[in-house]
């Protein structure tokens, strides 16, 4: 009986560390843009070791792939990837602005307030949030195919390695026209979004549209961003972002390190403010050192040291 069950243990250790294999090679393909290789693996890590996990693998994948019978296959694995999810992290997954459309999608955000909601208390406005959520995918879905084309064009000297990233440019700016568009309305209606209303998340959804908008939206909605910070209903990051890019943008040092700049085809923060002092500043507000950010966000070494 004791080897009976030591080789079934056995058994299961080997299909889990095979599945994670898997897995792991799936997002290494994922990555490099290889979507039907990945999708492969990611089918066979659902094979060997069934989770709620892969199945969110499979679900965005497909999503990536923006077909039709391909939107089929992310409904099926979103409803097996959400089941025992109460949160609210695929309301706003940019892996699914070719499903956001989809009627099948409100189902999936009626699903994901209503277990949300039970957990945690109602959202006081709904409608707002479920707008802010969309606008987010909108603002960054096509991110995705960017990225790894502005990765390409890194390695390639400056030459983006195929004129199909173009449209995706394209698409990128029209999406972000809309939304800017469709959040002043909104912020007309209701005012700045916050958490107390709209959740944390969505909530942020404001701020990072404003700061892919024009400086002078930036200029005017700001301190109501400011407000809402300094009354604990922002996200730290979110006010230094946009505080930092005024800065920089009006020709003065930024506070926080939030912002970049290609130097020579590398990456460097635009010039900050008595850098010495920055992670006191961004302490202050609530964020961690900007080393360790630099270096996750945008593959930055930084270097300052920082004033006892």
């Amino acid at each position: 009986m004791k080897r009976i069950i030591t080789l079934t243990l056995t058994l299961v250790f080997f299909q889990v560390t095979f599945a994670q294999g898997d897995i792991s090679k799936g997002d290494s393909l994922k990555k490099e843009g290889l979507l039907m290789p990945a999708l492969m693996k990611y089918a066979q890590a659902m094979t060997q070791h069934p989770s709620s996990d892969v199945a969110n693998k499979i679900a965005s994948t497909t999503a990536l792939l923006w077909t039709s019978p391909m939107r089929d296959t992310t409904f099926f694995f979103l409803n097996i990837a959400l089941q025992n999810d109460s949160s609210l992290k695929v309301l706003y997954n940019p892996d699914f602005l070719s499903v956001i459309d989809d009627s099948r999608w409100k189902k999936v955000e009626d699903n994901q307030f209503k277990k949300y909601e039970a957990k945690n208390g109602p959202i006081k406005n709904k409608p707002f949030a479920r707008q802010l959520f969309r606008m987010i995918i909108k603002d960054q879905g096509m991110m995705y195919a960017g990225n790894i084309e502005r990765r390409k064009y890194m390695k390639n000297g400056g030459y983006f390695s195929t004129p199909a990233i173009f449209p995706v440019l394209a698409m990128e700016e029209k999406n972000k026209k809309e939304n800017e568009k469709q959040l002043i309305q909104l912020l007309d209606q209701y005012g700045w979004p916050t958490t107390s209303e709209v959740t944390e998340y969505a909530a942020a959804g404001a701020a990072l549209i404003i700061n892919h908008a024009s400086h002078q939206l930036r200029a005017k909605y700001f301190p109501m961003l400011e407000k809402a910070f300094k009354n604990g209903q922002a996200q730290p990051l979110r006010y230094a972002k946009m505080c930092d890019r005024l800065l920089v943008e009006d020709g003065k040092e930024q506070l926080y390190g939030t912002q970049v700049k290609f130097d020579h085809r590398a990456r460097v923060p635009y010039p900050i403010k008595e850098p010495q002092n920055v992670d006191k500043r961004r302490a202050n507000i609530g964020l961690g050192p900007l080393k360790p950010y630099l270096k996750a966000r945008f593959n930055i070494d930084w270097s300052v040291t920082e004033k006892q």
